[in-house]
């Protein structure tokens, strides 16, 4: 980028005439760390900048550099709760410079002072002295009057207007902390709350940013006088850590059993945690963002009874192990995956399964895939440990229902389904299920965002306070207060009246920690959609989307082709189309705002509607009748359990528009090929049937 061979000393010089933005854009730039849009006056920029001399913030007009100068420094992206105001307090403490770092609504603001030369200096450190984990992407400089400040601290700001700054996702523990709570002789052995700087819960236990602790549900707990030593310590890895917390100050957890009777407490809830699922029993484990569901994932009668009292007949369970060594051998990882496994967010990670590895077959039937996961917690690190075997891990709650996250709702609520309840007393704000990714092509892929990457940051322009309410199957909700804009964590089905007050609360909880007040919706087209007919209540402007152009233009924004035209290919189960027919293999011309339907697979018929969906065997005899293969028996089926007298109906109903309605549905159609090749009958869950095919293609 530049003319010469500077070594980034025209930094300097770059933050003071631009702002450094854009994070995740293609046409992007890198330089000393930083991420600087190609858009910006590169000409400008090199024609400001003097590289035959290291540039200096603040030689006055002689030239002395013991002259006082301060500058402002805002730094934007993923910056706060991750340990960035200690590693910026210890770099402008050791060039002797004066000033103060807060986090606030826009990030984390600096205010630093010194000799000219000590004050370039930390502007050319300051992206390299940052957490690892931490992203900037935004870098904005300019000089204030120096205000006498001959020490550098650490401040507190209050919160107003709408929330500028990223919110920090939970992030696992970490193996510092790890080795910590593992350690005989260490003050934190088996605490299960442990975490510093750069691990613990950030997402699910604030309630207003910026983040800080006496906003979070740790503000429970005071400090002991050796937490607030560490706390307070520059060169200690808890300086400023939010979450910190010990044995003597912090959370503490116990079990209760099905009688409601507390039956152990601190560490010796672990041991009986423990003793309960080496006997195959069910325990519900209160974790980061809510209830899990625990299990020996090597009995398979165990595992029958967690699906059989959660009501989850077929969908795949994850399982927890110990260690990327015990994961390995349950299953084949390369690299990326394994760099997946190993990530801070810790996700469950689909990966192949090898033979013979001595999982229960109930885990996953049919599938040769398995969701592997990470200990998230100081909890499940030692919980794991103490069990030695591979673990159920699933979100407790009845299948359709949302996940439980508070003590007295989940023992109520999940009676009859767990035989111990492992409980603990630091309040979880905002509940969160477990993210699920796979690598596909070499790139990890999202299946479901949630707990340590969500919520996740969009790259969108300023716009009209907005929510987007999302679709039906696998829900989530969009925002925009005006200033950012960020996609929410999963919610899952609603279905349930349960599932439908959670959507709402979750709107509410989003406007009030990003402090805004949404002015428009923005909703899909199908009319009976939940979320839709919410929409159509509110009191406010609304904007009809249609479900795949949605798809296309998600996939536009997250290659940064907002500005262009494309042609898209949206291949799903089902979309409200807008000629009235079911839509699902599209392919339409778009824009960002706009498109036009070129193509589509051939429509077919879905008799019964939504009954097509869960008997898969109903599309199939569709697409043959259609097709003139009426010779096929599919009484006789194999495989199928089809009494004549209902494929005699189904082929009445494939007649009737009314009731078996066009669709143009990929997913329906390889649902009507898994029924034939596979002779599956029925669907249990979304996907099931195509999952079936693609492990059987995959063998």
């Amino acid at each position: 980028m530049c003319r010469a061979t500077c070594r980034g000393r025209c930094v300097s010089a770059l933050e003071a005439i631009c702002s450094v933005e854009l994070p995740t854009a293609r046409n992007v730039l890198v330089v000393n760390n930083y991420r600087v849009a190609k858009e910006r006056s590169v000409a400008t920029f090199n024609e400001r900048c003097d590289h035959s001399r290291p540039v200096v913030a603040g030689n006055d007009k002689h030239g002395h550099a013991n002259t006082i100068f301060a500058r402002r420094i805002i730094l934007g992206g993923g910056v706060q709760g991750l340990g960035v105001r200690p590693a910026i307090f210890r770099l402008a403490t050791q060039l002797g410079l004066g000033g103060t770092v807060r986090n606030t609504t826009h990030g984390v603001q600096i205010d630093v002072e010194g000799i000219a030369p000590n004050l370039a200096r930390f502007e050319q450190l300051l992206p390299s002295s940052l957490p690892v984990a931490a992203c900037l992407t935004k870098l904005v400089s300019q000089p204030i009057a120096p205000s006498g400040r001959a020490k550098f601290v650490i401040e507190k700001e209050s919160a107003s207007g709408p929330l500028a700054a990223r919110l920090p996702e939970d992030r696992a523990v970490c193996p510092d902390c790890s080795r910590e709570i593992s350690e005989p002789s260490d003050r934190r052995f088996d605490y299960p709350f442990t975490s510093c700087t750069q691990c613990g819960p950030r997402y699910t236990v604030i309630r207003s940013m910026p983040f800080e602790r006496e906003d979070t549900s740790m503000v429970e707990f005071a400090f002991c006088p050796e937490c607030r030593r560490e706390y307070e310590r520059p060169g200690d890895r808890r300086f400023h850590a939010q979450t910190t917390a010990c044995p003597e100050c912090g959370p503490d957890i116990w079990c209760t059993d099905e009688a409601g009777d507390v039956t152990r407490r601190g560490n010796d809830a672990f041991s009986e945690a423990a003793r309960y699922l080496t006997a195959g029993q069910i325990v519900a484990v209160r974790g980061l963002g809510g209830y899990q569901l625990l299990v020996d994932a090597t009995n398979d009668s165990a595992v029958r009874r967690l699906r059989e009292r959660k009501g989850r007949r077929a969908k795949p369970l994850a399982v927890m192990v110990e260690s990327a060594q015990s994961a390995e051998r349950l299953a084949f990882f390369d690299d990326v995956e394994l760099a997946a496994f190993r990530d801070v967010s810790a996700p469950i990670v689909l990966v192949r399964e090898r033979a013979n590895n001595g999982l229960a077959a109930s885990i996953h039937p049919g599938f040769d895939t398995v969701g592997l996961m990470r200990p998230t917690t100081p909890l499940h690190v030692r919980l794991t440990h103490r069990v030695a075997v591979p673990l159920v891990c699933t979100s407790a709650n009845r299948e359709g229902d949302p996940l439980e996250y508070q003590v007295e709702a989940a023992e109520r609520r999940l009676a009859n389904v767990c035989d111990l309840w492992l409980h603990h007393n630091r309040e979880i704000v905002r509940p969160i299920d477990d993210s699920v990714v796979r690598i596909v092509a070499g790139r990890r892929v999202t299946i479901r965002l949630a707990r340590g990457l969500a919520p996740l940051p969009l790259d969108l322009p300023p716009m009209t306070a907005t929510i987007a309410v999302g679709g039906f199957l696998k829900a989530a909700i969009a925002w925009s207060n005006g200033v950012q804009a960020a996609l929410g964590p999963h919610l899952g089905d609603p279905q349930s009246l349960a599932s439908r007050d959670q959507f709402v609360s979750h709107l509410a909880a989003v406007q009030q920690l990003y402090r805004f007040g949404a002015e428009q919706l923005a909703c899909d087209m199908h009319p009976e959609y939940f979320s839709t007919r919410w929409a159509e209540q509110q009191p406010l402007a609304r904007i009809a989307v249609q479900h795949h152009h949605a798809h296309i233009v998600a996939g536009m924004l997250e290659h940064g082709w907002l500005d262009r035209h494309v042609l898209g290919v949206a291949w799903d189960g089902t979309g409200y189309g807008t000629d009235g027919d079911i839509w699902g293999g599209e392919f339409l011309a778009s824009s960002a705002t706009s498109f036009t339907r070129a193509a589509r697979l051939r429509p077919f018929r879905l008799p019964g509607g939504e009954a097509a969906i869960h008997q898969p065997w109903r599309t199939a005899a569709a697409v043959c009748d259609q097709l003139g293969s009426q010779a096929v028996d599919f009484v006789h089926w194999p495989g199928w359990n089809v009494k004549p007298n209902d494929l005699a109906l189904v082929q009445h109903l494939v007649a009737r528009p009314r009731v078996s309605p066009l669709t143009s549905s990929a997913g329906r159609l390889i649902d009507a090929a898994a029924a034939l090749i596979l002779g599956l009958d029925r669907a249990d869950f979304d996907g099931q049937v195509a999952m079936r095919l693609e492990a059987a293609a995959d063998r």
